[in-house]
């Protein structure tokens, strides 16, 4: 479960991870002669965020929906074609596309939406698997997602050190990625057979047969009215998470503005370290840390997750500076203050997100946890998709 919490981001990771290096830097570089920047090359991030999220969600919500199905036919199904848009971005890094950019842009934005797509259904059909599994196994998953985090800003730190070619580079990311994704394939395939694994499954599916009845929406409106406080808390641990991290982090700079850089991390490696390495590490500590103590109780984890708001406000009044310039004062002005209330945002982050996670389904039927699990998967998409559009608004905010 730890590994297919790896799988379900992977791609996705390794992709946005490597397009300011491989998309905008090369691919859909313009001719600096002309000195004009076509709308996606400027804003491919954003258009990549739309492509992404959209599909995402809309199969996320369909996901949560759809009780038809054999989860694992959906699940092999699903990264096979996760698997399909990592070879087909593999087969287009040493095609010339310099005369065709544009078409170029627009295929990478249908494989973004395919991958995303095939991802949500991936990703949906695992937690909704594991859902009636014990706690442990569904933080594995989180504890997965995290760790995909750090793993891949890792090997960012490693191949731009040692590999200085762009076009190798990205092959040998995304050649990682898909290997990866075949070793969840074979991995699954394999599990299919532990005596444990057919256990748990088979006490879901007696549930489901006990019901003897395909679940129609009210039934999907009783599930949520029993958990949806539970759901809640899921959703705004990502959307706090998502509008501060990257994006706010990021243009986060040394105060006075005018200052010489005079850390001890090297100047191109501060952004790495100060927020990726930081943050991934972080937050799995935070995750590993649910497997070992869930305090608070199912009944009081609302007030941790909502208090998070608080590093909100810490990171927006500290030297965050989007556009070269704010107008709101700087409140938290020394880097390294900075560095740890990031540190704590992670770990809350980490811990929280598990925490969350596994109380969703607890107290429920194996049928009943499985549909919570999905629901709780749509609500994370949920949480990632408004705290990105929001990100777009703390920009507006220190300019007031």
């Amino acid at each position: 479960m730890l590994l297919h919490g790896i799988g379900t981001l992977i791609a996705w990771n390794v992709f946005i991870t490597i397009a300011p290096l491989y998309y905008i830097g090369l691919k859909l570089k313009s001719d600096p002669a002309t000195g004009e920047k076509p709308s996606y090359e400027t804003n491919f991030m954003n258009y990549v965020c739309i492509c992404s999220q959209i599909p995402n969600l809309i199969i996320n919500a369909v996901g949560m929906f759809s009780s038809k199905g054999n989860l694992m036919i959906r699940i092999v199904a699903s990264l096979a074609f996760v698997a399909a848009s990592t070879v087909f971005t593999i087969a287009f890094v040493y095609v010339d596309t310099s005369a065709w950019k544009f078409g170029f842009f627009v295929l990478t934005m249908v494989s973004v939406m395919v991958l995303n797509a095939a991802n949500g259904f991936y990703q949906n059909s695992i937690f909704g698997l594991v859902g009636s599994f014990p706690g442990k196994y569904i933080n594995a998953v989180v504890l997965g997602n995290n760790f995909c985090g750090l793993f891949v800003t890792v090997l960012s730190a490693l191949t731009t050190y040692f590999i200085q070619d762009v076009q190798l580079n990205a092959a040998v990311y995304f050649s990682i990625a898909f290997l990866l994704l075949l070793l969840c394939i074979a991995s699954f395939l394999y599990v299919r057979t532990n005596p444990y694994f057919k256990y748990q499954v088979s006490l879901a599916q007696s549930a489901a047969d006990a019901q003897n009845t395909e679940l129609g929406l009210n039934e999907y409106l009783r599930v949520f009215k029993a958990c949806w406080p539970r759901l809640l808390n899921v959703f705004y641990v990502f959307f706090i998470t998502l509008l501060l991290f990257p994006s706010v982090m990021l243009d986060i700079k040394l105060y006075p503005n005018d200052r010489k850089y005079d850390l001890i991390i090297p100047e191109k490696m501060f952004a790495l370290v100060f927020v990726f390495i930081n943050f991934n590490v972080c937050t799995v500590i935070g995750s590993k840390l649910a497997d070992f103590v869930q305090w608070p109780s199912r009944k009081y984890v609302w007030v941790p997750i909502y208090g998070r708001t608080i590093f909100v406000l810490l990171l927006l009044f500290s030297n965050y500076v989007p556009s070269g310039y704010r107008t709101l004062p700087v409140l938290v002005p020394n880097e390294w203050s900075v560095f740890v209330i990031i540190s704590l945002m992670s770990i809350s982050h980490g811990y929280l997100s598990s925490l969350s996670m596994m109380y969703a389904p607890q107290g429920m039927d194996a049928a009943t946890a499985r549909t919570i699990g999905k629901m709780s998967s749509f609500f994370i998409v949920s949480g990632v998709a408004a705290g990105i559009a929001a990100s777009f608004l703390a920009n507006l905010i220190v300019h007031i």
